[in-house]
């Protein structure tokens, strides 16, 4: 009876044994795993923000690009009223 109660005993400490390294191991998971939360959260804001600054360096350049078109349009425009004028006092002086 003796030998069995220090079976029970040993078993109950080892199941205890087992139990702390399971709560151990668990900590350690998630540890790991809230660490690799942390680093893909901040891989995500990195991202957002790199995206972001792209697109805000491609509507400057489209905002520069416009600008450069609409100055073009207008350059062409006078040129075309300017000579449009032209053949217009040419016309009426020949006649």
């Amino acid at each position: 009876a003796a030998n069995f109660r220090k079976s029970l005993a040993e078993m109950g400490d080892t199941l205890n044994n087992v139990e702390t390294n399971l709560q151990n191991q668990i900590a350690i998971h998630n540890d790991a795993i809230a660490a690799l939360r942390k680093e893909a959260l901040k891989s995500l804001n990195d991202l957002e923000t790199g995206i972001a600054t792209e697109n805000a360096e491609r509507k400057k350049m489209y905002d520069q690009l416009n600008e450069k078109v609409a100055e073009g349009f207008a350059r062409i425009s006078a040129a075309i009223e300017k000579e449009t004028i032209a053949r217009e006092r040419a016309v009426s002086a020949a006649t």
